[in-house]
C-alpha cells in the first residue's frame, strides 16, 4: 500500500494568495461587525446575525487552512473528473455509491429526525449557506488528511488517521459551539445516533474510500456541499435578517 500524493505539491499555492489575503480582510470585516453586534443579543437566545457572522469567520478560518494545507490548489489545478475515470467501471460505481447515499442520508434520512420548530423555509438563503458549510467541512477534512499524508503513510493509514481526528473534531464542535452558537435549534434527542449510523458514517466512509482510491478533490467537495445544503433545507436554517429566537444551550443543541 503506498503513500498518496494529492495535496503535497500544492501548500500554500502562490496563484491563490489573493484570494487568502482576501478571506482574512473579510473575517476583520466580520470581525468588526460582530463586535459591534453581540452586545445587541442576548446570548441565551438563537440569533441568526450572529449565527451568519460567527458562521462567515469559521468559514473564512477554514479557507485559509485549506490554502495553506494545499487543498485549495489541488481543487484549483485538478480537472473534476478525468477521460479515464469515465470509462473506470469501478469509479463510476463508487460515484453511484456516494450519490445514493447522499439522498438516502440527507434527502430522506436525516430529516425524518430534524424539527423545524416552525421556522419559515427561506429556500435560497438556507441552499446558500448549506452549501458553504458543507464545501468547508468537506475541506476541513481534506485538510487534515493533508497534515497525515505528509508523513508520507500508506494511503489507508491516512484515512483512518483523518477519521479518527474529524470524529473528535466533530463530536466537540458540533455539540459545544456549533449547534449552540450557529445552527438553531433542530434536533430530537433520540435521532442523534440514528443520523450518525445511518447518515454521517456511511457517507464519510464512502466518500474517503473513494478519495483516497480516485483523489477527486472537486468531486468529493461537491458531494459535502450538497449533503449539508439539503441539511440546511431540513432544519429550515434562517436567513441573516430574521428575528432572534429561541432560547439555546448545550440541552437544545443535544435536541429534545
Amino acid at each position: 500500500m503506498n503513500p498518496t500524493d494529492f495535496f503535497l505539491g500544492y501548500r500554500a499555492a502562490p496563484e491563490l494568495d489573493v484570494l487568502a489575503v482576501s478571506l482574512v480582510l473579510i473575517a476583520t470585516v466580520l470581525g468588526g461587525v460582530l463586535f459591534v453586534e453581540r452586545p445587541k443579543h442576548d446570548p441565551g437566545i438563537h440569533s441568526p446575525r450572529m449565527a451568519w457572522l460567527r458562521a462567515g469567520i469559521y468559514f473564512c478560518g477554514v479557507g485559509l487552512i485549506a490554502w495553506l494545507t494545499g487543498v485549495w490548489g489541488a481543487l484549483s489545478a485538478q480537472p473534476l473528473v478525468t477521460s479515464d475515470q469515465l470509462g473506470d467501471p469501478l469509479w463510476l460505481g463508487l460515484t453511484g455509491l456516494c450519490g445514493a447515499l447522499f439522498v438516502w442520508g440527507y434527502v430522506y434520512w436525516w430529516p425524518r429526525g430534524t424539527l423545524t420548530h416552525g421556522r419559515r423555509l427561506y429556500l435560497l438563503p438556507s441552499l446558500l449557506f448549506g452549501l458553504m458549510w458543507g464545501a468547508c467541512s468537506a475541506w476541513m477534512l481534506l485538510s487534515i488528511y493533508a497534515i497525515f499524508e505528509s508523513f508520507q503513510l500508506p494511503g489507508p493509514v491516512t484515512a483512518l488517521g483523518t477519521l479518527v481526528v474529524i470524529a473528535v473534531y466533530n463530536m466537540n464542535y458540533q455539540s459545544g459551539w456549533w449547534d449552540i452558537h450557529v445552527s438553531p435549534p433542530h434536533n430530537i434527542r433520540a435521532w442523534n445516533n440514528k443520523k450518525v449510523l445511518g447518515s454521517h458514517n456511511p457517507f464519510l466512509l464512502a466518500t474517503l474510500s473513494y478519495f483516497v482510491l480516485y483523489g477527486n478533490v472537486g468531486l468529493f467537495t461537491v458531494f459535502y456541499a450538497v449533503a449539508l445544503a439539503a441539511s440546511a433545507v431540513a432544519m429550515h436554517f434562517p436567513p441573516y435578517w430574521e428575528a432572534d429566537g429561541p432560547r439555546v444551550s448545550l440541552e437544545t443543541a443535544l435536541g429534545e
